[in-house]
């Protein structure tokens, strides 16, 4: 009897035992739970990075790393799509009168600002009249065409353009800012997935979610913006976890030996490389020639080599993305036997001894091609031309300088050919570049055929209509061959290992979808 007693109470102890285990062990899980659901609410922040602020107006930014900052907080009319297209944002469509001099803009319904006021036509009439009272921000440039704008209603209104232009829509991506916030410098008040939450100067801008937001809720509820001054410091940052998120603007990808796992996200940018030619010099002022050593130039090896296949070849400045407007054209290939052909019409021929092209006169084919030291793709590219025009018989000696020095010899027109890249505004504004009295066109280029074509592009109020404007663009461009266009290159975005969703950066916003990003 006492064996059975003790036997049941070895068994109940044993039982005892047991549970108590199960219950430790549950209490144990339901703590780590717990902890971990602390710390991932405690992890979902993304940590971004931008240069010191000279203000917090969103137009006022010097930097791109500040104007991506800003694009959480501070939404535009229009993004470029996919397909390199205006899509709304603030703005649910936009109408072109058939004579491309003015345009109604239709406005998003509900959306507020983080202040809870209504967003309405007369804060984007504010914005366009504050670029326009001060010429010297970098979005200025974005309404030197709209000479009006005036409200049709709260959720509309109209612009009337100085001049025929019906691609206004692409230009029209800059950040729009409250009327009613008499402090734009010193406060942020915007219609973004994000709102302030507290700033410390030269040192961090911190965000939150606004719940109000029209674009639904954000994935992360917080954002926190590093002040970092330098390149090396933000590498330093992203390598040692400081920051999950970046882009290549700010980031040494080629000399970066992060801890973490990286993601690199190519996407289209608006930067157009090109070489460009001065025009009033003897080599340079035919027309054959351009176009000869377009075609013995192969992009491919300088996208694959001068840019580590961050880019697409380009001959005109038309962005290879924008697939619905630009038809499908072989434009200026490497061939070189087109070139030879053209070179050997221009009364040059092959010196066997010297392997190099020369006139009539023995004078060889040659030229000096100015490049600015501190960009290392440049000079890779120019490498790659050297060698790619001697193969041709074409002889180019670099000249390497400090990019003051680089930038006072173009000015000045003391050159041959340099090479230079610029970023496009508006995607079919090339006037800046191509015209007579462009800001761009130091090196002498004119041509009442390239007037016309840009005109037409101008004057285009559909897509169709573009389509072919551009197609007649492409054909003079290249016959006449202006500059020779190179690359467009692609930014990088950059995130570590912890950062998840989809992501989908566009030209000129890279972090366009961050409200679906999350931090596990």
């Amino acid at each position: 009897m006492y064996e059975g007693v003790n036997m049941y109470n070895k068994r109940a102890l044993k039982y005892m035992s047991v549970l108590m285990s199960v219950m430790l062990l549950l209490s144990g899980c339901k703590g780590d739970n717990t902890e971990e659901k602390k710390q991932s609410e405690n992890g979902q922040k993304i940590m971004m990075q931008m240069r010191i602020p000279n203000s917090l107006n969103p137009l006022e930014a010097e930097n791109i790393s500040v104007s991506d900052a800003f694009s959480l907080c501070y939404e535009p009319l229009f993004v470029l799509s996919d397909m390199m297209e205006p899509e709304g944002v603030l703005a649910r469509s936009i109408q072109i009168a058939d004579d491309a001099r003015s345009a109604v803009i239709m406005l998003r319904d509900g959306v507020l600002w983080h202040d809870g006021i209504k967003f309405t036509s007369g804060d984007v009439i504010h914005t366009i009249n504050y670029l326009e009272e001060n010429s010297h921000l970098q979005y200025a440039d974005c309404v030197k065409y709209i000479e009006s704008a005036q409200s049709i209603d709260p959720l509309s209104l109209k612009i009337t353009l100085s001049r025929p232009y019906g691609q206004i829509a692409y230009s029209l991506t800059f950040p729009i800012i409250a009327s009613h916030n008499l402090s734009p410098n010193e406060t942020v008040v915007g219609t973004g997935a994000y709102k302030l939450k507290k700033y410390l100067v030269s040192t961090s801008l911190e965000l939150e979610r606004f719940d109000k937001w029209h674009g639904g809720e954000a994935q992360c509820k917080e954002v926190s913006v590093s002040v970092i001054r330098d390149m090396q410091t933000a590498t330093d940052a992203f390598n040692t976890g400081v920051i999950n998120a970046t882009t290549g603007e700010s980031f040494d990808l080629q000399n970066s030996t992060p801890k973490t796992t990286v993601r690199s996200t190519l996407y289209p940018s608006s930067k157009y490389e090109f070489m460009a030619f001065n025009h009033k010099s003897r080599v340079f002022s035919s027309q054959a020639v351009r176009a000869a050593i377009s075609c013995a130039i192969d992009r491919s090896e300088i996208v694959s080599e001068g840019y580590f296949g961050a880019a697409d070849t380009a001959n005109a400045p038309l962005h290879p993305g924008a697939k619905e407007i630009i038809a499908v054209s072989e434009g200026v290939q490497y061939n070189l036997a087109n070139a030879h052909e053209l070179l050997f019409f221009e009364g040059y021929s092959f010196d066997e001894k010297t392997r190099l092209l020369k006139n009539d006169k023995g004078e060889k084919l040659s030229f000096t091609l100015l490049v600015n030291s501190d960009n290392q793709n440049r000079i890779k590219t120019a490498q790659i031309i050297k060698k790619q025009l001697f193969n041709a018989g074409i002889e180019v000696e670099i000249k390497e300088l400090s990019f003051e020095d680089y930038k006072k010899e173009i000015e000045s027109g003391q050159f041959e050919a340099y090479l230079g890249g610029t970023r496009i505004g508006n995607l079919y504004d090339f006037e800046f570049l191509l015209s007579e009295n462009g800001a761009l066109n130091t090196y002498g280029y004119t041509s009442e055929y390239m007037n016309l074509a840009l005109s037409a592009i101008a004057s285009s109020p559909s897509k169709d209509s573009l389509s072919d404007a551009v197609f007649n663009f492409e054909e003079v461009f290249s016959r006449e061959q202006p500059v020779c266009g190179l690359v467009f290159c692609k930014d990088t975005l950059i995130t570590g290992e912890k950062v998840m969703g989809k992501l989908n950066p566009q030209a000129g916003f890279p972090y366009k979808n961050i409200s679906k990003w999350s931090v596990k």
